[in-house]
């Protein structure tokens, strides 16, 4: 990476960046300290944090010369001690004076003049526990990559004293030298890359024309529409960098049955609890839409074991269900749509989708700077990604047992709202992010989200649930989530309940 060009799809989130919108991406871990623990662990702890060597890319910080493309340079003066923070919350060390801090430390661009990551470690969390929280500039990673490196520090052995942090992790180059390719043919594999873009171009020039002749209604357009999403208090532009943070967790294992029952993809099961739950905070409001809202998700276009650092990937709109619909219909109605938009994009080329990608963003940030935005529909309603994470229940960093892991992301222009999902062992764990000016009782939707997968459990496995009931001890182990009661939300969402949710493996981040 170093001295390397950046690829104009990483490039593009540092010119899509403003000090209202910065484009980092984070999460935060919460860990259970280890029985007996010396009164130095978490000094301990920390100490090894910093002596971890830094490698590429988080010691790598964007170079913009006056003339010439941007390019990554290594930073030969890399201050580990800016970059590895230690903090403590005061007694009692509540998780809703650790979520007050996460929406303070989320806030503020990354200084581009150093590596652009920060992890903060976050002692004195009431119940012996302590958190982790970790920030990296999205030009950096993606969520695959990401997850793949914060997974690398833990171990499934609660023994393993051995700690090898996000920032030491070494990801093994794939490769993509054709089997019979002859040594050194560099001028082929140019030339391939070379019609690989030329024929990446038509691509694009079909689906270009095919969506400008839908928005102006001359013709039948395809599932993907762009600028055809119902104007929401999501799409509120986004002024200045105050979030409001909500968490959830939901059962994965109880997701997959219903994915069974239903003939539906995880995926779509995450899209309908997520959709029921933002019209029932629509209807709250008094705003709710006669139209479908539309999501835009990030889908991996990363090859299998590839865990190189850069962005590989691209992003789809699906429309979501009627406003009154309920919740099985709901959830057929995104089946149908995310199939459909996923069949349109399996067509184009991985280049092609990747080009697409930098094209769409660019036109929602020129919609979103020159005001057009707010003339014509907006694009999309939410921004949804789905990570796959590790298989094991059951992780430990130095003998502390991990207790649950949230996202925390950006957002895109046009839009407010970002909620990831994490999806690990048997749970799936949502981080809500958003402007806490046009949102800031998120957490209404995440205790929404709970209903809502009650609900559509409920009503498509009915008695076969009862098993599952067992798992009520794993409810009380996600630690976070009741936090997200306590991020201002209305009276109303007192009454909210709490069940659990989904996850998907090949379409990574769809």
């Amino acid at each position: 990476m170093a001295n390397r060009k950046i690829p104009p799809l990483d490039l593009m989130f540092f010119l899509l960046e403003t000090a209202g919108s910065p484009k980092h991406v984070g999460a935060v871990q919460i860990f259970q300290k280890p029985a007996g623990a010396p009164a130095t662990y978490m000094r301990d702890l920390v100490k090894s944090f910093k002596q971890a060597p830094v490698v590429e890319p988080f010691n790598c910080r964007p170079h913009f010369p006056r003339f010439g493309l941007p390019e990554w340079q290594v930073d030969e003066q890399l201050d580990i001690d800016y970059h590895v923070r230690h903090s403590a919350l005061p007694a009692p060390g509540t998780d809703e004076q650790l979520f007050e801090v996460l929406q303070r430390l989320h806030c503020g661009m990354l200084n581009r003049d150093r590596p652009c990551w920060i992890s903060q470690v976050i002692e004195g969390l009431e119940g012996d526990r302590f958190a982790i929280y970790s920030k990296i500039h999205h030009a950096y990673i993606d969520g695959m990559s990401g997850v793949k490196r914060m997974y690398g520090t833990l171990s499934p052995s609660p023994t393993r004293a051995q700690i090898t942090p996000a920032w030491s992790y070494v990801a093994e180059e794939p490769d993509r030298t054709p089997v019979h390719a002859p040594a050194g043919d560099g001028f082929g594999k140019l030339g391939r890359a070379l019609l690989a873009q030329v024929g990446a171009v038509g691509e694009i020039g079909s689906a270009v024309t095919r969506m400008g002749l839908e928005f102006l209604n001359l013709g039948p357009g395809g599932a993907q529409k762009l600028f055809h999403a119902p104007r929401t208090r999501m799409n509120d532009r986004v002024e200045y960098d105050t979030r409001a943070i909500a968490t959830c967790s939901l059962p994965l294992d109880r997701a997959r049955s219903i994915a069974g029952a239903t003939g539906a993809k995880v995926n779509d099961i995450v899209l309908t609890v997520i959709d029921a739950a933002l019209h029932d905070y629509l209807d709250a409001k008094g705003e709710n839409t006669r139209v479908p809202l539309v999501a835009l998700c990030p889908m991996s276009l990363r090859e299998e074991g590839d865990a190189t650092a850069s962005t590989q990937a691209t992003a789809l709109h699906i429309s979501m269900g009627e406003p009154g619909a309920g919740i099985v219909e709901r959830l057929r109605q995104v089946v149908d749509s995310s199939r459909a938009t996923k069949a349109e994009a399996r067509a184009m080329s991985r280049e092609a989708l990747l080009d697409f990608a930098v094209l769409m963003a660019g036109a929602l940030e020129l919609a979103d700077r020159t005001g057009l935005g707010r003339m014509i529909s907006p694009s999309y309603n939410v921004l949804v990604s789905n990570v796959p994470g590790p298989p094991e229940d059951t992780l430990y960093l130095r003998g502390s047992r991990q207790l649950a892991s949230y996202p925390i992301s950006a957002f895109l222009p046009g839009g407010n709202l970002n909620v990831t999902v994490l999806s690990h062992g048997s749970r799936l764990d949502f981080g809500l992010v958003a402007d806490k000016h046009a949102l800031p009782d998120v957490a209404f939707v995440a205790r929404a989200m709970e209903r809502s997968f009650a609900a559509l459990e409920s009503a498509t496995l009915g008695a076969r649930r009862a098993p599952a009931r067992k798992r009520k001890s794993a409810v009380k182990a996600r630690p976070v989530g009741r936090t997200a009661r306590t991020v201002k939300q209305p009276a109303a969402t007192a009454r909210k309940a709490s069940p659990r949710k989904p996850r998907k493996k090949s379409e990574q981040q769809l």
